[in-house]
């Protein structure tokens, strides 16, 4: 029965994130109507049964945390209803348990798929392939390959991209690498997006830093090996001397080797204390670096939030930042003024330039994901927003993988300034808060039945 319920879920799984990405496209979707939306409900509520009558063990933190995740979208979805809350509070649920590679495995399979589709589709004239100007930047050509609108397509790029890091993370090779900077290239060079180009160069550099360091250390360990080899050859001539010599030149050599020694285990104590106060400093500093970004989405939130909120032509450095962002502060602080912060969501009407061929009259889009989230779906879905953030780039903190948080890093900057953080169809690192990474749970612990760590978790379930 687990098998056929992981089954089920990756399917159901599969299929939301194929009808989401059709509607970030321009492929047509006519054949979806509210029928079909509500009978893709109730499979998720017999899903959602199906998995609460199983035998699946949870900790008493993550009842907590469930029922607030879950519960906060589904009140909100209550309220107004967006179709992608309630699925994103079914899939958490589902998710629980299960292998958070194969769920990522899924999702890129189909994501690559309905990417390589429409490009196709749009390169061949069989949909509109959208290509705008902007007189903010010398008329320079924006292609969407499909998609509703550029940034659209190469985010997409680069969700896509940190799913296949995750999945390889160490044994990525150089190949890859080359082939990723390549992708930031064709995104700047294609379709303008600089942000987009950044991100890609940040994660290429932290990969490339990440493989020198691997290749320094496997010479200095192939240098280490070397050397200890010489030194037993040494050590096997001295003693072969030391049988044939005279008795008064081994002395003496034995004298002059213990002297040498001496002097020796000395430097070498002196650069073992500095090599370890030289540790011990970096350690520090990367253990605040970590905590740094374990708690950068509330502080990027916040941020976002106050200075669209107080955004004023009068001050200096709100007009530069408001400049750099590219007027993601006015339109936010025009969403503060229109509507009212709730506690639930509400309907936001919003006219991008994405998927139209005319120019639109009013554009009005709240880009940001932290201020789009906060005034259309609520107070309390911004804070599990943020805590399922905090939650995920905490376990990575506990367990010591930095490349792991510096790929949850990434989402959360780029979701400073692009609205996907809450859409399944481009991030799917949501439902690793309830899910198992490597078959770890590392940060929850079972109290009954005497059961204290993951591995005791995993014993019990089999």
């Amino acid at each position: 029965m687990k098998k056929y319920f992981e089954t089920a879920f990756y399917v159901y799984l599969a299929f939301i994130v194929l009808k989401s990405m059709l509607t970030a496209t321009m492929i047509p979707v006519n054949w979806w109507n509210t029928r079909l939306e509500n009978i893709l409900q109730l499979v998720a509520l017999v899903m959602v049964m199906w998995k609460a009558a199983s035998d699946d063990v949870w900790t008493a933190r993550e009842r907590v945390l469930a029922v607030f995740l879950c519960g906060s979208l589904l009140l909100s979805w209550h309220s107004y209803s967006y179709a992608f809350i309630y699925e994103l509070a079914v899939l958490i649920f589902l998710a629980h348990g299960m292998e958070f590679r194969k769920i990522l495995t899924v999702h890129l399979a189909v994501s690559v798929a309905v990417t390589l589709v429409t490009v196709v589709l749009a390169l061949s004239g069989r949909i509109e392939n959208l290509t705008y100007y902007q007189e903010s930047h010398n008329y320079r050509a924006r292609m969407a390959f499909g998609f509703l609108y550029p940034t659209d397509f190469c985010a997409h790029l680069f969700f896509m991209t940190l799913s296949y890091v995750w999945l390889r993370l160490r044994r990525i090779r150089w190949g890859e690498i080359i082939a990723i900077a390549v992708l930031g290239i064709f995104t700047w060079v294609c379709c303008d997006a600089r942000t987009t180009t950044l991100l890609f160069a940040l994660l290429v550099l932290r990969l490339g830093i990440m493989k020198l360091r691997a290749h320094r250390a496997s010479s200095v360990k192939s240098a280490d090996h070397a050397a200890c080899g010489s030194r037993t050859t040494r050590a096997a001539q001295r003693s072969a001397e030391r049988r044939t010599g005279t008795a008064r030149k081994s002395t003496e050599r034995l004298a002059g080797t213990t002297q040498k020694s001496a002097e020796r285990h000395a430097g070498t104590a002196q650069k073992s204390a500095e090599r370890r106060t030289g540790t011990v400093v970096f350690s520090r500093f990367r253990e605040w670096i970590d905590w740094l970004i374990v708690l950068s989405a509330p502080i990027f939130a916040a941020m976002m939030i106050l200075m669209s909120r107080f955004y004023s032509e009068s001050s200096g450095f709100l007009r530069f930042v408001n400049r750099v962002l590219n007027k993601r502060l006015y339109y936010g602080h025009i969403g503060f003024e229109r509507y009212n912060v709730r506690l639930w969501a509400q309907n936001v009407e919003m006219h991008g330039a994405g998927g139209a061929v005319k120019r639109t009259t009013e554009y009005f889009f709240l880009d940001s994901s932290y201020v789009n989230i906060l005034l259309r779906l609520g107070l309390v879905v911004l804070a599990a927003m943020l805590m399922i953030l905090v939650i995920t780039a905490n376990r990575e903190r506990k367990t010591g993988d930095h490349l792991k948080l510096f790929l949850l890093f990434l989402i959360i900057a780029a979701c400073v300034i692009e609205h996907h953080l809450i859409e399944i169809q481009a991030n799917p690192f949501l439902l690793l808060v309830l899910a198992a990474d490597d078959g770890r749970r590392d940060d929850f612990h079972v109290s009954r039945r005497g059961i204290h760590s993951s591995s005791d978790i995993h014993k019990f379930q089999a």
